[in-house]
């Protein structure tokens, strides 16, 4: 479930990475965001991901927690 086809296109190129914390097994987790979206970027160990609560393409609620909250709203 992707909010937009700009992160698909980010998905399928490698750029995000979309599912559970305790699968990234290539790299580690630099922030503390309850999401299962993750900007990856290579580091001098593999790769850096970090967690995003918002689609930086159209600012859409990424997280399950937010986007329920939002559609309570």
């Amino acid at each position: 479930m992707t909010c937009c086809e700009h992160l698909d296109d980010a998905i399928e190129r490698g750029a995000f990475y979309f599912g559970a914390k305790h699968r990234i097994d290539d790299g580690r987790i630099v922030n503390d965001i309850s999401t299962e979206y993750f900007i990856k970027a290579a580091s001098s160990r593999g790769f850096d991901y970090y967690g995003v609560n918002y689609c930086p393409f159209c600012g859409r609620a990424l997280s399950v927690g937010l986007w329920q909250a939002e559609k309570k709203k």
